[in-house]
């Protein structure tokens, strides 16, 4: 019999995105460390192979009132690579930070036109002093992915202010 509490201990982030892009075009942009550092990162290293070394760092991101949350500087593994399909990396903790689960998944699938590219990371904390973190890393990653999508549709970048989804998606909408 099911139990009666049926809160959930956990949360996770998950972001869509329709890319105008082949998906190896997707895949080759997520795992060379010269692409990375071309719309994402100030600096990357990457062994794009399972079991394979990723370290990026990011630059500090302004928004009005201030910086935004990022990553700063991570390191870990390439954990799933599929050509063309998946990219997963498994993050070591960052000094002082606890509550971040260790995987992010970006799946990417054929679309007409583009790719469908689908961004998770599982395990957040659902616990109420949980929701700055959780917060923090959900604007981070759509930042990322909402960066994405404007370099491979435009060949533009804005490595240093935050944006969205939306708005990377009013920008492309005519192109």
């Amino acid at each position: 019999m099911p139990s009666a509490d049926t809160r959930l201990t956990t949360r996770d982030i998950r972001l869509a995105a329709f890319i105008r892009a082949k998906p190896e075009l997707v895949y080759r942009t997520l795992t060379s460390a010269r692409e990375l550092t071309r719309w994402w990162t100030s600096g990357a290293e990457t062994d794009a192979r399972n079991a394979g070394r990723v370290r990026m760092i990011w630059p500090k991101a302004r928004v009005r009132g201030g910086r935004a949350p990022g990553f700063g500087e991570r390191e870990g593994i390439f954990v799933d690579l599929e050509p063309a399909r998946k990219v997963a990396w498994l993050w070591k903790p960052a000094r002082g930070e606890k509550g971040v689960p260790p995987l992010t998944s970006i799946f990417v699938l054929p679309a007409r036109g583009g790719s469908e590219v689908t961004l998770l990371q599982s395990g957040f904390s659902a616990a109420a002093d949980a929701d700055r973190l959780y917060q923090d890393y959900a604007v981070a990653w759509e930042d990322g992915l909402a960066k994405l999508k404007l370099y491979l549709e435009t060949g533009r970048t804005c490595k240093t202010e935050t944006v969205d989804l939306e708005a990377v998606s009013i920008l492309t909408r005519s192109r």
